[in-house]
């Protein structure tokens, strides 16, 4: 009885197995398919610009990358590091989007969408040293300065070399804030210095505020600033001086009124 029955199961374990192979080469046949090495440069591109489209931008960002490894040349090659920029500016990580961008602007410096790479580097820099307290409780001019500074050049970079793009009229709407957050920056170091009783520096600190961004929201204050440090160095003369800019300004806005 048991010899029978095994002879019996035989069969069937047997074609069992054949079927449950055929299964498993089905599913790796399906793995293979969808294995992203053996997709094509357009395949790459397509996944990837529908990530960014549906602002998935950690898997726009995968997928870029990856066009860009397995095929560096070529049209899609080209539009991606805009792109590819774009999703690494979304995503936060702004220093990766001006990698990008210096490279296309190296690669392609005659590109029909240059002065875009410009301005997208601008806006980079910009949002290097921003925080969303910013537009509540803090102020961006209390931090470090360097990335602020290097968005100024890129929005001027941007204004010198395409004044009639559409974008010069946003990056000029921006100079002026970052004109203003420079200008704040300068003061509070002034103010320091006065604190700390360096009244020289605190002069020194304020007179070039006023020279470098004359047109600041902080300027009446700096010139404030500027006469009480003369007036504890006993510099009479100088701080009169200063107090007559002040009346003169003074006047030329009640004129205004």
């Amino acid at each position: 009885m048991p010899l029978r029955y095994l002879q019996l199961v035989k069969p069937l374990f047997l074609v069992l197995f054949f079927a449950f192979s055929i299964g498993l080469s089905g599913c790796s046949s399906l793995i293979t398919d969808d294995d992203e090495s053996h997709w094509t440069v357009k395949e790459f591109y397509t996944h990837a610009k529908d990530a960014l489209n549906d602002e998935q931008w950690e898997t726009a960002i995968k997928y870029y990358e990856q066009l860009k490894s397995y095929y560096p040349y070529g049209k899609y090659a080209e539009q991606s590091y805009l792109e590819l920029a774009y999703a690494y500016y979304k995503f936060g990580e702004p220093e990766s989007a001006e990698r990008e961008l210096n490279e296309f602007i190296r690669l392609y410096p005659k590109h029909r969408s240059l002065a875009y790479a410009y301005y997208l580097k601008a806006l980079s820099s910009d949002s290097i040293n921003k925080n969303w307290l910013d537009n509540w409780l803090t102020d961006p001019a209390n931090r470090d300065m360097a990335s602020t500074l290097d968005a100024y050049k890129a929005y001027i970079n941007l204004l010198n070399k395409f004044p009639n793009s559409k974008y010069a009229a946003p990056s000029r709407q921006r100079l002026i804030i970052i004109r203003n957050r420079l200008a704040r920056h300068e003061y509070q170091v002034a103010d320091y210095y006065y604190r700390h009783k360096a009244y020289l520096a605190a002069a020194d600190r304020a007179k070039f505020l006023i020279e470098t961004y004359p047109r600041s929201m902080v300027n009446f204050m700096s010139l404030k600033l500027m006469k009480k440090s003369y007036l504890k160095l006993g510099m009479d003369n100088n701080a009169e001086d200063v107090q007559q800019v002040i009346d003169f300004n003074l006047k030329k806005i009640a004129e205004k009124d």
